[in-house]
């Protein structure tokens, strides 16, 4: 117990060590550090107190400056508490510390994390490029049955999101916290502490467990790793002469000039980006780093709403420009010379989906601006008009102004940039707590030439799903024909959704909004990365799940998850929350559903996407996951079409399913020709509206 004085580089604690103390630093920083990465613990952090007291430390502790600590004895979990009772002056210090502490031990986990799910994914793919070359090379390829069986690495337990946007909302407001909350009693404090620790012992569980896959990765892939970079260097060179064409230079000062923007915003933008090429690691959570990205980030999008502007006056801007707007490319070596080169003929040959369906974030700008379709819901899920009457009521504008707004192509542009653009743009990228909208080499987690989504591509993922789910996209509404005396005759319509394609590297997708306002007939908005790491086809597949469960919410409304009501939610969530009681249902089974919730975080929708994934990647093909009581559901609800309906009839786990829904169908049908017919014999031709309907019945 007492002061130690340590300089940078000294070692306070290695990994192996016993715990016998906790230390609080009163000057400097220490690091805590294994291979795979660190966290740096400021002044006012505690050392030690998520470590396990008499076991050994699980990273190793050294001064990441010249620092000083005091030490204390530490055999139980009440030292802590009788070490902050008799810090009390400085006991919110070491509250706010604790959380900073847990929050940044999060982002070492995510960046771990991040790096193994890659790692797996890049190994998968490389895999199957391995398979393609070796085509190409007319030899036979090499079995590698640890990376065919390969899992990838599991879900972390006990990291709920709830805890990081807790703990985040903390530091967010630290100052006011720090002075009208934790000062008020000495046990809010030790409270806070304790919890932050508890955090961060399950993170450090993580590391290690997810360090340790790593390690597995490496070794199983060694071999593969060798074997594959032999076969690129045997055909190396077809694909980068081709992007080389054109080489592009100094294309910052072409943006920015380009932009018009005033010459104080262009050095700061300049110098920030400058910066930030600098940094030695871009994935820093430090204040300093998430400053910095907010401030480019904040410049970045002022400058995307100038130059969008211009673009709608010069049909044919610079390519850096294209590049600027497409991929979020301002400078060739925050992009690296190979990446910039591809990216500039992406630009060249982009071309756009003739049904204006598909649209790159700049299109769909323009589409909002020229009034053809409404701006998207904001994160408080107000759309425009909505916001407009909040601001109303909080007397920001008058009513006057309301009405004058709401129908200002530059206000609502702006509120698509303000709420569409810059949150859509942060969660496609994936890793919101080292988002940057500017395109820079570290982002490139895939090669780009398999990376880039094009609306082909997107357009024939959509189609595979339909091919299946053929009711996917239809809207049921109600019409009449007064003159062939029918009051009401249900219509179906298909309304194919949007899909946004933001100007990132990214790996994740967004089901924005299902409908526009409340007109049940438009089209959904979706979004996902234009350069995307991920799986298309799996990716598209779980945005159409949910899409079919967030539109039978709207449609359903406050009865949405009432079984008295019959529908896929309501079925669902009975299906969901008695399915212990269910006999139906194998101990299996059951035990597959309760560690499905576990995962989903009980979350319902989460559960059914995933059902629906496999329902429509494997049980379409014939390969039966499902069970009998969820196999039901979906197929009610999602049907295949006609020609695989048959296919299945022998399929004795389809067999009963395609017969009553083959009962129902008829009836449906017998209703509409008993109806033609009665046009018919009143002499009347029988509308296409009706004609089209049936046939869409028999699809």
């Amino acid at each position: 117990m007492g002061i130690k004085e340590l300089k940078k580089d000294d070692v306070l604690h290695k990994t192996g060590d016993r715990v016998q103390e906790v230390e609080i630093v009163l000057k400097g920083s220490i690091s805590v550090h294994n291979a795979d990465g660190a966290m740096i613990l400021k002044t006012g952090s505690m050392i030690g107190a998520a470590e396990v007291p008499g076991d050994t430390y699980s990273f190793d502790y050294t001064a990441d400056s010249d620092a000083t600590v005091y030490s204390y004895d530490y055999s139980n979990s009440e030292d802590i508490i009788k070490v902050i009772r008799l810090n009390q002056k400085i006991a919110p210090v070491l509250a706010s510390s604790s959380v900073r502490s847990a929050v940044d031990c999060y982002s070492w986990y995510e960046k771990i994390r991040t790096e193994c799910e890659n790692l797996y994914k890049g190994v998968k793919r490389d895999l199957e490029d391995y398979k393609s070359l070796m085509v190409e090379l007319s030899r036979e390829p090499e079995d590698y049955p640890e990376i065919e069986n390969l899992m990838e690495p599991r879900e972390a337990d006990g990291l709920e999101e709830w805890r990081l946007e807790y703990l985040n909302s903390l530091i967010e407001n630290d100052a006011s916290i720090r002075k009208l909350f934790y000062g008020l009693n000495i046990s809010i404090c030790i409270g806070t502490i304790l919890n932050s620790n508890e955090f961060i012992k399950v993170i450090y569980a993580e590391i290690i467990r997810i360090c340790r896959y790593k390690e597995y990765l490496d070794e199983v892939t060694t071999t593969f790793k060798m074997d594959y970079k032999y076969a690129q260097a045997q055909l190396k060179g077809d694909d980068d002469d081709e992007a080389m064409d054109k080489e592009i230079k100094d294309a910052m000062p072409i943006i920015l000039s380009y932009s018009e923007a005033p010459a104080s915003t262009v050095q700061v933008f300049e110098k920030l980006v400058a910066d930030y090429a600098a940094s030695p690691d871009k994935t820093e959570t430090t204040d300093e780093m998430r400053k910095l990205r907010k401030e480019i980030s904040r410049i970045f999008y002022d400058l995307y709403y100038a130059i969008f502007m211009k673009t709608l006056t010069d049909s044919t801007p610079p390519l850096e420009v294209k590049m600027f707007l497409l991929f979020g490319f301002v400078d060739e070596n925050l992009a690296g010379k190979e990446n910039t080169a591809i990216l500039a003929n992406f630009a060249r040959q982009w071309k756009s989906d003739p049904s204006g369906r598909i649209v790159t974030i700049r299109d769909w700008l323009k589409l909002i601006y020229e009034m053809k379709v409404n701006p998207s819901k904001n994160e408080f899920d107000s759309d425009y008009l909505e916001y407009l009457k909040e601001q109303v009521t909080g007397g920001y504008i008058t009513r006057e102004e309301e009405a004058a707004f709401k129908n200002d192509k530059t206000k609502r542009l702006k509120f698509e940039i303000e709420n569409f653009f810059t949150m859509g743009n942060r969660l496609t990228f994936g890793r919101v707590t080292t988002f940057i909208p500017v395109f820079t080499d570290d982002a490139v987690l895939r090669p780009l030439r398999t990376a880039l989504i094009t609306p082909e591509k997107v357009k024939t993922a959509i189609n595979s799903i339909r091919d299946i789910d053929f009711s996917l996209f239809y809207r049921d509404s109600v019409t009449a024909f007064e003159d062939l005396e029918i009051n009401q005759f249900l219509v179906s319509k298909e309304v194919l959704p949007y899909v946004i394609l933001m100007p990132n590297m990214g790996s994740r997708t967004s089901m924005w909004q299902e409908i526009d306002g409340k007109k049940r007939d438009t089209p959904a908005r979706m979004m996902m990365s234009i350069l995307f790491t991920e799986d298309l086809d799996e990716a598209m597949t779980k945005l159409c799940g949910e899409f079919r469960w967030e539109m039978c919410r709207r449609i359903q409304g406050v009865h949405w998850n009432d079984v008295t009501d019959p529908s896929l939610t309501s079925e669902y969530c009975d299906y969901m929350q008695f399915y212990r009681k269910n006999h139906d249902i194998s101990p299996e089974s059951r035990e597959k559903i309760k560690l499905a919730l576990q995962k989903a975080r009980n979350n319902y929708r989460t559960v059914f996407v995933a059902d629906y994934m496999i329902y429509i990647r494997s049980e379409a093909t014939g390969s039966a996951r499902l069970n009998k009581i969820s196999r039901g559901i979906v197929f009610r609800y999602c049907p295949f079409r006609s020609e695989k309906r048959e296919a299945m009839k022998a399929n004795p786990l389809y067999a009963d399913l395609i017969e009553k829904y083959g009962i129902k169908l008829q009836g449906k049908i017998h209703l509409i020709q008993v109806m033609m017919q009665k046009i018919k014999k009143m002499g009347k031709d029988v509308p296409d509206t009706i004609i089209k309907q049936l046939e869409y019945i028999r699809t």
